[in-house]
């Protein structure tokens, strides 16, 4: 079954489960991981270079390019809007050839990956990984057979970029319905090329 509107607004919206509110949050731009930085939850650190997405924090959008998008197979534009972890970018393509929702979110209220693994309990679904060499990991509430994805990844080790995917259900499903997070890892990757390639 096809998830409404609101139901997928919602998870964009709670991409990382955090109830913070946005404004008071600063990025302090590094070139290399804070070797002095301490996960209590068991997280682990970001060992490459800590990556300053400062720039892209008003307009989440940016995250990803014209060409990139036409890489992944998206041809609608990019829609901003704002919640409870800041503002978020919404590419709602279900009717594209990709035949997905999927949303980006700067997450600087949590604190970083460790915070969220100090929450590990209320995801039902949790399976850390890599993208690109920086940890991340699916945490999620939903089982990845309903043809949804979110993965969280650390750019540093206090900020998260969040991601979240829907994928066409019924008539027209994509073949990966089953899954989607691979999607969700290209996702990330490109995303990792242009905060690199603004440096």
């Amino acid at each position: 079954m096809r998830l409404p509107l609101p139901v997928l607004l919602m998870a964009v919206v709670a991409l990382t489960g955090c109830a913070a509110f946005p404004g008071d949050s600063a990025i302090s731009p590094t070139s290399t991981a804070t070797t002095s930085h301490v996960n209590k939850h068991g997280a682990p650190l970001v060992t490459q270079a800590e990556l300053d997405i400062t720039p892209f924090v008003p307009d989440p959008c940016r995250l990803l390019s014209p060409a990139q998008l036409a890489q992944l197979g998206v041809t609608v534009i990019g829609r901003p809007g704002e919640g409870r972890l800041g503002k978020f970018c919404r590419w709602i393509g279900t009717d594209t050839p990709a035949r997905s929702d999927f949303s980006l979110n700067i997450n600087t209220q949590l604190g970083g990956l460790d915070r969220l693994y100090g929450r590990k309990r209320e995801f039902p679904l949790w399976q850390p990984l890599e993208v690109a060499g920086y940890p991340a990991v699916i945490a999620d509430d939903a089982d990845k057979e309903l043809g949804q994805c979110r993965i969280n990844l650390a750019v540093s080790n206090t900020v998260l970029v969040a991601a979240g995917l829907q994928l066409r259900s019924g008539v027209g499903m994509p073949a990966d319905f089953t899954n989607p997070c691979p999607r969700v890892v290209a996702l990330l990757d490109q995303v990792l090329v242009t905060v690199k390639s603004s440096r």
